[in-house]
């Protein structure tokens, strides 16, 4: 029956060309764009290296301190007296009146060290520098690397794929260490290679040398506390910022929870604990706020340039899934169109099937089967296209370090975009024309 089905579907497909160029065309181009916009979406917020954990991960980019001003608002109540005489009497209460003096900024590592180490539901954390560039000077040239400061946590917190060497340890952080971890990128760059013979050489950066005691891919993901090029102990950073007791610094957070649940108990605590962060009397601001909030949310915040993630999740993805919706909606209905007047001019062939002893089911089956081969030829012809168009993006840098890339997750999500559509576009007219009489097809 499937081979009949499919022999069947074949030769209608040949039987209107420009039909079935123009399908194909709709259904291709589609679904090219779909999985562009998937393969972007996965590696944007997906759980690849070095955030496999991204589902376990809590943020903390920055914090806010700021002074709320208040009114004095005075209340008049009117009292009668025992001989009926009236007295005016008022209280005064302080309320907020809307203003505040305020700044944001990352943290110092001494605010870090001294009131986040021991929250609850956390797996592991981190606290990296990642706001410094140092120079090294190549045959003349002077190259500018993306400098990232880090605690031998950081090792635990993200999974970098080290393709030779190890990471700095806790003792290179103890002994303030002149090492380094570099990408495999800046290892081409700086040593002309990235073999395994670059481990245990020097590359001087600024005006030091450092050892290079480990390579890494370089990440695929244009975030914030990976996007590094060279990453070295946090205790080699300007003496000043390390030891600076200011509530300011160079500095952000990381925490892995011990499960994805438990994100929202970690965000819990941050605020709890800036609530009850107790203020210097000789500071110019009265109150804190920390914000945190998961990869997704962090990102929507910075992109939409507000610090509250929930509005900043809502101006940022509903717009884009309606989008999306009348994007997928469109070329669906125009396709539906195409398949009721390429289905209609079947009729003679359905009443003689139907003069035959087929049943609409029969019908039915034929129609939506033809109506998924066409999809799948279109989402084969959208697939190659996709990846011819992922591979030049890629090797032209057009979007920064990220790398967009097919994995066996956006492939099943695939085949389920051209099953459902293939449906979708099929099942009405399919439908339609099941139900149609022998003597109305005849007419």
């Amino acid at each position: 029956m499937i081979k009949n089905y499919l022999t069947l579907a074949l030769k209608v497909l040949k039987r209107k060309p420009f039909y079935t160029f123009i399908s194909l065309f709709g259904i291709s181009f589609t679904l090219m764009i779909l999985m562009l916009i998937t393969s972007m979406g996965d590696a944007l917020f997906g759980a690849n290296q070095p955030m496999s954990d991204v589902d376990r991960m809590v943020f903390l980019p920055m914090l806010e301190r700021y002074t709320e001003f208040y009114d004095t608002v005075y209340t008049v109540d009117t009292i009668v007296m025992d001989d009926g005489s009236l007295r005016m009497d008022s209280t005064e209460t302080l309320e907020p009146n809307g203003s505040m003096n305020n700044s944001n900024g990352q943290m110092s590592f001494s605010f870090l060290d001294n009131n986040l180490r021991d929250l609850a539901d956390v797996d592991s954390y981190t606290f990296l520098s990642n706001s410094s560039f140092i120079d090294a000077y190549l045959d003349g040239r002077k190259v500018t690397m993306g400098t990232y400061y880090t605690d031998a946590r950081y090792w635990d917190v993200f999974d970098f794929n080290f393709l030779h060497g190890l990471p700095f340890g806790p003792d290179d952080v103890t002994a303030a260490n002149k090492v380094a971890v570099i990408t495999e990128r800046i290892a081409e760059n700086y040593f002309g290679a990235s073999g395994a013979d670059i481990v245990g050489r020097e590359m001087i950066l600024g005006n030091d040398p450092y050892r290079v005691v480990g390579i890494v891919e370089r990440p695929l993901k244009d975030d914030e506390t990976i996007a590094g090029d060279v990453f070295l102990p946090v205790t080699t950073i300007d003496n000043r910022q390390y030891t600076s007791t200011e509530i300011y610094g160079p500095f952000q957070a990381v925490f892995k929870a011990s499960s994805p649940g438990k994100r929202e108990s970690i965000k819990q605590q941050l605020t709890f604990l800036a609530e009850n962060y107790e203020v210097p009397p000789d500071a110019n601001y009265e109150h804190i706020r920390m914000y945190s909030g998961t990869a997704t949310e962090s990102f929507a915040a910075n992109l939409m340039q507000t610090t509250d993630t929930e509005r900043a999740k809502l101006m940022l993805f509903i717009p884009l899934f309606v989008l999306l919706a009348l994007f997928l909606a469109l070329p669906l209905i125009n396709l539906i169109n195409l398949n009721v007047s390429r289905v209609f001019e079947r009729k003679s062939e359905i009443a003689v099937r139907k003069a035959f002893g087929a049943d609409s089911r029969d019908i039915l089956y034929q129609f939506i089967f033809e109506n998924l081969v066409l999809t799948f030829i279109g989402g084969f012809i959208g697939l190659v296209l996709a990846y011819l168009i992922i591979q030049y993006v890629n090797a032209n840098d057009l979007i920064g370090i990220v790398r967009l890339a097919f994995s066996v997750k956006i492939f099943f999500y695939f085949i389920l975009v051209i099953l459902l559509f293939g449906l979708l576009s099929g099942i009405l007219p399919a439908y339609r024309m099941s139900r149609t009489t022998v003597a109305t097809a005849l007419r």
